[in-house]
């Protein structure tokens, strides 16, 4: 019978969710059957299949229900602290429980079902591409147009596209010529599936940008300079996942322009400026973006993601192949599976042997 019975819950954005899965892995791997671990959460797709969790309710016999939070991580990583996002679920956890707990591996962790482990979505490779956002985040959407210049750039070079995302209430996804449209297709029920076969990710900071992790996957990500890129990218540059953790087994691309403008300075105050929005609402709002850019066709978005260019992605994006992560695109999806998991394994030992000097 488990020591205690603990029932986390986090009830915000699906990307959110998504990272607290690393918490639930590593608990269970550190202690075993120790602790039975029960979630609650808005997104219950995101841990469906997951082997760790047991049900149960907060009104269960014993039952300790502990609401996980992350927003002191936020100002701490302003400060300079160079910690991911993830790993601050893991310090509050620990405070909230006093179980000690160590990020063991730099990513979060997604199960699929056996149908959806051994069959695609989608016939042959392809590339997911987010080209839009959420209405309450515009300062993380980048230029709707340039998503089409990034997929006609890179199709002569044999690549495929498909294009996801959500169509709920506040969401912004306008279409993409010659991709296959998946916007709105099963929502996050569907987009673990959609990503754990797909070859890469071109996405803003959103929920994908978690999940590609999770299932190792290429991710080149939009982020400008809204937050301080220790806090979100998948990339060993900063070791903000602490020193248990595994290396990132497929670094992101991740574009960002953090400390670039004097309004997400590198030296001094070193704070990124998390802001939301690009336009005043009523009264004094600020969250509003210093600095917008106003482009045709009236979209409004931060400088920090204007200067994030076409060729900034299509480069990044070509590195996976030119690196060796990915194979040329005539090859089969199996060669494709044995390049990636054969640079993979190189990647680790080289990083092993850094490690070790």
């Amino acid at each position: 019978m488990a020591e205690r019975r603990l029932l986390l819950e986090h009830r915000l954005a699906p990307g959110d969710v998504t990272v607290t899965t690393g918490l639930v892995r590593d608990i269970k791997a550190t202690y075993g059957d120790r602790y039975d671990i029960g979630f609650n959460t808005n997104f219950a797709a995101i841990y469906e299949n997951n082997p760790y969790i047991v049900p149960m309710s907060p009104r269960d016999h014993g039952v300790e229900h502990h609401v996980l939070c992350y927003k002191k991580g936020i100002s701490s990583a302003s400060r300079g602290n160079k910690h991911h996002f993830m790993t601050w679920f893991y310090r509050d956890f620990t405070q909230r429980t006093g179980i000690p707990v160590d990020c063991l591996k730099s990513k979060p962790d997604l199960h699929l079902s056996e149908y959806e482990r051994t069959t695609s979505p989608v016939t042959g490779r392809y590339w997911l591409v987010f080209g839009g956002g959420k209405s309450d985040m515009m300062t993380k959407h980048w230029r709707y147009d340039r998503y089409q210049e990034v997929v006609d750039r890179l199709r002569p070079y044999g690549l495929r596209f498909a294009q996801s995302g959500a169509t709920k209430r506040g969401h912004t996804h306008p279409p993409i010529k010659d991709t296959l449209n998946l916007v709105g297709w099963g929502y996050v029920q569907h987009l673990k599936w959609q990503i754990a076969h797909c070859e890469g990710v071109i996405c803003p900071i959103t929920c994908a940008m978690h999940m590609s992790a999770a299932f190792d996957k290429p991710c080149v990500v939009i982020a400008g300079g809204r937050e301080e890129p220790w806090w979100e990218a998948y990339t060993d540059e900063w070791d903000a996942f602490g020193p248990a953790a595994e290396p990132v087994r497929v670094p992101h691309k991740y574009l960002h322009t953090y400390g670039l403008l004097p309004c997400c300075p590198k030296t001094g105050t070193s704070k990124a400026c998390w802001k939301k929005k690009v336009t005043k609402g009523q009264g004094d709002d600020k969250s509003v973006c210093e600095m917008p850019t106003h482009l045709p066709g009236q979209q409004i978005i931060p400088t920090c993601m204007e200067m994030v260019t076409v060729d900034h992605v299509v480069e990044a994006v070509m590195s996976y192949y030119e690196d060796g992560w990915l194979p040329p695109m005539d090859r089969s999806v199996q060669e494709r599976d044995e390049c990636l998991k054969a640079r993979i394994a190189q990647h680790d030992l080289q990083t092993n042997r850094a490690a070790l000097g």
